[in-house]
């Protein structure tokens, strides 16, 4: 907890109002857009599901990479919960489009949405692991571990999401 209220406190009034206004109306605007768009509940709590799951996944993460490492957490590590809302949020994206593409067909089904989705989250995957594996080649300390917490949280975010999908969707 500590690590948290020492970047509290050497933040501004301002970066705070803007961080909390940006994550508020994501965690808002966001699964309000998707009920409006879908108009299916179990996708509406999807969507929370995986909002709050990677954030608590984010936190615990940091924390543990701290308590348990003695690594410091630095600014860097504030990109951290931003890279993987970008994830989330086109992994939330891939599934509402489908979805919204194809509910309207005869024969669509929940079970065409997961083959889908696992197509997606399979594709995204291996995106990440490029992408991460390909940064973190020529970083080093701090920067490197950074890049590896986001890319491991990337795409453990992707699976939970999955996961999530699975149970809740018939």
């Amino acid at each position: 907890m500590e690590i948290f209220l020492n970047l509290w406190n050497n933040w501004s009034n301002l970066e705070k109002i803007y961080i909390f206004s940006l994550f508020f109306s994501i965690l808002i605007v966001l699964p309000l857009l998707v009920k409006i768009v879908t108009k299916n509940n179990s996708l509406t709590i999807f969507t929370i599901a995986t909002l709050f799951s990677s954030s608590l996944l984010t936190l615990l993460s940091i924390w543990f990479l701290n308590i348990a490492f003695s690594i410091p957490i630095t600014y860097i590590f504030l990109l951290t919960p931003i890279v993987v809302l970008f994830v989330n949020i086109l992994n939330i994206g891939t599934c509402v489009g489908h979805y919204n593409l194809n509910s309207k067909k005869k024969n669509f089904s929940a079970v065409e949405l997961k083959k889908e989705y696992i197509r997606d989250s399979i594709q995204l995957s291996i995106f990440i692991l490029l992408l991460f594996s390909s940064l973190s080649v020529f970083l080093n300390s701090t920067f490197l571990i950074f890049i590896l917490l986001s890319g491991f949280i990337s795409i453990s975010i992707v699976w939970i999401n999955y996961a999530i999908l699975y149970k809740l969707v018939r």
